[in-house]
């Protein structure tokens, strides 16, 4: 170059601008051109730009695994007891059979048999029944008697609703035998052990025995059955 010497070349940066400086020996001399491609950048003197438009939202991903069972919680507090409607559990059909092969009692008087029987609820009914041979006759032709067969509940006749018992008469020494059923339902009867007995005695109003017999030469039986009736 002619006259000129080059110390160094500097550049200033502007939003729009590129100032091109050539050190020479006479001085500085500079030039200004415009930016060639670099875009316009800002300075502290513009404020924050606008917030853009929203974009679409993505579509949903799909469900995740199911994550692994939790810890095992403590243990719950003790819940009050219950009210017992039945101790003995659900109310069934609940039946008992007492049965003898040959009874042969010709007595006038007493328990004939007795048949033990485990009642469970208060609020049932049982419903006993006697099959077997009986018989019944007078002493002497013309002169009337009568016995009575009857059951007791631990020694107490059915009061709920009446008791359970069956009279035969008669003013005739034949001997004549059958075979009898004997049975009702008796209420208000407590819950727990329960004797059902089969006595025979004399029918009121009478006040000569007449000649009774129970059993002869055939089974006999007894049963007793808790029944639960609708309300």
């Amino acid at each position: 170059m002619t006259g000129i010497t080059m110390v160094s070349t500097c550049r200033f940066f502007s939003p729009i601008l590129v100032t091109i400086c050539v050190i020479i020996a006479g001085g500085v001399a500079c030039e200004e051109k415009p930016k060639p491609s670099e875009p316009p950048r800002c300075t502290s003197c513009c404020g924050p730009a606008p917030a853009g438009i929203p974009g679409i939202p993505g579509t949903p991903g799909s469900p995740g695994r199911d994550g692994h069972d939790g810890a095992k919680g403590e243990k719950g507090d003790t819940g009050s007891p219950g009210t017992v409607e039945n101790p003995s559990g659900p109310l069934t059909h609940v039946m008992k059979q007492c049965a003898w092969p040959v009874l042969n009692d010709d007595r006038t008087s007493g328990i004939i048999k007795v048949c033990e029987f485990t009642k469970r609820s208060d609020r049932t009914a049982l419903r006993v029944l006697w099959n077997g041979d009986l018989r019944f006759m007078a002493n002497t032709n013309g002169v009337g008697a009568c016995s009575r067969w009857y059951f007791t509940f631990n020694g107490e006749e059915c009061s709920d609703p009446v008791p359970i018992d069956s009279y035969i008469y008669s003013n005739s020494v034949n001997n004549r035998h059958r075979t009898t059923s004997i049975e009702g339902l008796c209420f208000g009867i407590s819950a727990g052990r329960v004797d059902v007995e089969f006595r025979l005695r004399r029918c009121n109003g009478y006040t000569v025995d007449g000649r009774p017999y129970t059993g002869r030469q055939s089974a006999v039986r007894i049963i007793v059955e808790e029944i639960h009736l609708a309300d």
